[in-house]
């Protein structure tokens, strides 16, 4: 008599992430990536808001493994005593002794600074919200980013009320009342878009134009969010597919016994989307707008200072001079940035290698690029092209 083949069963894995929202969304889409690639799972999932409650099937069915986002300190030690791996995406708590995945907050604070003093702004202001462990990492990384000289950053904060909603009239009263005070022109980063559009909301009723006025960058890059505001909001793009993928991947390592060499993985947002909100470069002097402006459209090509200074008419130390009063970084820095922005481009719009790239930026030398290039983004460029990759292709499926 035949018998057949013992097969052993998937894994039975509960996933634990709201689908109401589309940060959520992506990170179920990440692991469904991995998943494609590697041994199937049974899968549990349901319907969800952020912050609601795990469900009561949860704790009374055995699992091989558990990716949740709602953990907090209470949840945290009903998991330890289940003896069953997990893998943590909760953004409001640290340190709850489990292995974890998430966004690199504070990375996404400086990148939003980074954005605001490139188009020439002097003051800055954060918008956010007080007893949210993600936007005080944010508001920190911003900060850290955008003093200068020690002057202290305005900073906006209210208790969150509610997922996904505006804080409501009173709040609103509160940021117009806010904004007016600042001095002006000002670059605000939100916290998150719709804190954003509570900003740019005030703006409307201050009377305030943006983004001469009041330039203002968001984060999570919700398009459709994006595209609503008025004018649409420039957002700092996170990687929540890349965080799916690598919650997906320490799991069934975990699942299969082995000791990770990472148990608490930061990802890095992907980029700042700009769009008209921070459209402008706030700079009075003229030489140093047109100067600026000639940069941004030959940084590709055989761009120095020497030939600016010959084709404005200046001496070079009065070109120097303006750009660091005006912007408070040299000429040099501003080509260096310029190209370092097109270097992105290429990386993510192109297939082309990192020799031609640097031949294409004005570049003589790749390994200079690499250096240059992991300063200023905190990643090398086969890193931060390998992240786009990930996430292009978990939005083709």
């Amino acid at each position: 008599m035949n018998r057949a083949p013992h097969s052993t069963p998937p894994p039975r894995v509960a996933l634990i992430v709201e689908t109401s929202g589309i940060y959520g969304r992506k990170i179920l889409s990440g692991i469904s990536r991995y998943l494609r690639c590697h041994q199937r799972w049974s899968v549990f999932l349901e319907q969800r808001e952020l912050g609601s409650r795990p469900p009561a099937w949860l704790l009374n069915e055995k699992w091989d493994g558990i990716v949740s986002r709602p953990t907090d300190p209470a949840l945290a030690r009903v998991y330890r005593k289940m003896n069953t791996p997990v893998v943590d995406l909760n953004d409001l708590h640290d340190h709850l002794g489990l292995p974890w995945v998430g966004s690199d907050h504070l990375l996404m604070g400086r990148l939003a600074a980074t954005h605001l003093q490139e188009r020439g702004l002097r003051h800055f202001a954060f918008c956010g919200y007080s007893s949210q462990r993600w936007s005080e990492k944010r508001r920190q990384g911003f900060i850290d980013t955008a003093t200068v000289d020690g002057r202290p950053i305005p900073v906006f904060e209210s208790l969150l009320k509610g997922s996904g909603a505006s804080n409501g009239e009173k709040d609103l009263t509160r940021i117009t009342q806010w904004l007016a005070r600042l001095p002006k022109p000002v670059g605000v980063m939100a916290c998150n878009d719709v804190r954003a559009l509570d900003v740019l909301n005030a703006c409307e009723r201050a009377g305030l134009r943006v983004p001469e006025d009041v330039a203002v960058v968001g984060v999570d890059n919700e398009e459709i969010h994006c595209d609503f505001c008025h004018p649409p909001l420039s957002s700092v793009e996170p990687d929540p597919e890349a965080i799916g993928y690598h919650a997906a991947e320490l799991l069934d390592a975990l699942m299969a016994g082995k000791s990770p060499a990472q148990t608490s993985i930061l990802v890095p947002p992907l980029q700042v989307v700009p769009r008209p909100s921070t459209d402008l470069l706030a700079v009075e002097d003229e030489l140093v707008k047109r100067a600026v402006r000639h940069i941004r459209d030959h940084a590709r090509g055989d761009c120095h200072v020497e030939d600016l200074a010959r084709l404005f008419n200046v001496s070079r130390s009065t070109l120097e001079r303006r750009f660091r009063t005006a912007l408070d970084r040299s000429p040099q820095t501003e080509i260096r940035l310029t190209r370092i922005n097109e270097v992105r481009r290429l990386l993510t719009e192109t297939n082309a290698t990192l020799e031609h790239i640097a031949e294409l930026c004005g570049f003589d030398h790749p390994e200079y690029l690499s250096v240059l290039f992991k300063r200023l983004t905190k990643q090398t460029p086969g890193e931060y092209r390998r992240q786009f990759q990930l996430s292009r292709q978990s939005k083709s499926h």
